[in-house]
Order: structure tokens, then sequence, then C-alpha cells
């Protein structure tokens, strides 16, 4: 017998998948507005492949799935990343050497993860709580600021950095 929880997510999985599936432009690929549109429209999406997170930030971890976008123009990043349990052992354990833990909470954002999303819908704020932690580990040239937070009750750890 499935709990309401397994349903939503399951729902919302399903809603997302469906979505994506279904998706398209529309535009015209030889017009040069809609070329333009289109490179915004990319820059903007989110993104799985992590050696391209890799060419603009230290990946030093093994995750199990990642979804970043990064806004150039404001120079800020942010990634969802999940890790296994000894990644994510190692990554707390590394960065409570540069600082110790702060409890946040953080807003989600539409292109994260069904199950984050689901769990800040259950919490009936809208947020996601958990643990702050340094991200020094994942600083390179230029995005050399910023924390990750380790979600309450999942694997998911979400990335957010920008430039000094």
């Amino acid at each position: 017998m499935t709990t309401p929880r397994t349903r939503l997510i399951l729902t919302l999985l399903l809603s997302t998948i469906s979505l994506v599936a279904c998706g398209g432009t529309g535009m015209d690929a030889n017009s040069a507005s809609g070329s333009n549109t289109q490179q915004a429209a990319n820059s903007n999406s989110v993104k799985t492949n992590v050696e391209e997170l890799g060419m603009l930030i230290n990946v030093p971890y093994e995750s199990d799935e990642v979804f970043w976008k990064d806004d150039a123009a404001h120079k800020k990043l942010v990634a969802v990343l999940k890790f296994p349990p000894n990644e994510s052992s190692r990554l707390i354990a590394d960065a409570e050497k540069i600082r110790a833990s702060q409890n946040v909470s953080i807003s989600p954002e539409s292109w994260f993860p069904p199950e984050l999303v689901a769990q800040s819908d259950m919490a009936g704020d809208d947020t996601l709580k958990g643990r702050s932690y340094a991200a020094n580990a994942f600083f390179q040239d230029q995005y050399n600021d910023g924390r990750i937070v380790q979600i309450d009750s999942t694997d998911y750890f979400v990335l957010e950095l920008s430039a000094k």
C-alpha cells in the first residue's frame, strides 16, 4: 500500500517527465532572432553534465546525480548534487575543518529534483531545512565564495557559489 507522500512524489516525477518530453522550442533555427533566443534559453536551462560543471568549479567528490544552473551575468552558480554516503561523510569532514556547520533554510528552485520540491511543499513553508558547510573545496577562479547545504533527511546537497 502506498503512502500519500509516495503518491505525491511519483505524481510530481511523472508530471515533470511528461512536461520535459513534450517540450520544444518551436523556433526557426535559421532566423537570427530565433537563434539568439534559443541561445539565451539554453544558457538558462538546467544542466546535468558533471564534466561541464567541472570546467567552471572544482568537483572533488564523486556524485550520483547533478543538476545545475549558472548565471554568468550575475556570476552565480547553483547546483544540486546527490552524493553516496561515503562521499557525503568525506565532504562534511573536509568542510568542518574550515568552518563549523550552521542550521539554515533555503528556498527551492522550480528545477530542483522532484523529491526536494515535494519535501518543501510538505513542510508547509516552501523551504528546505539543512546544515550549511564551507564550500571552499569547490572554489575555482571565477566562483570563489559560497556554501554547500546538506538537505535534512536526504542525500542531496545544494551548492551556492558566486564571485567575491
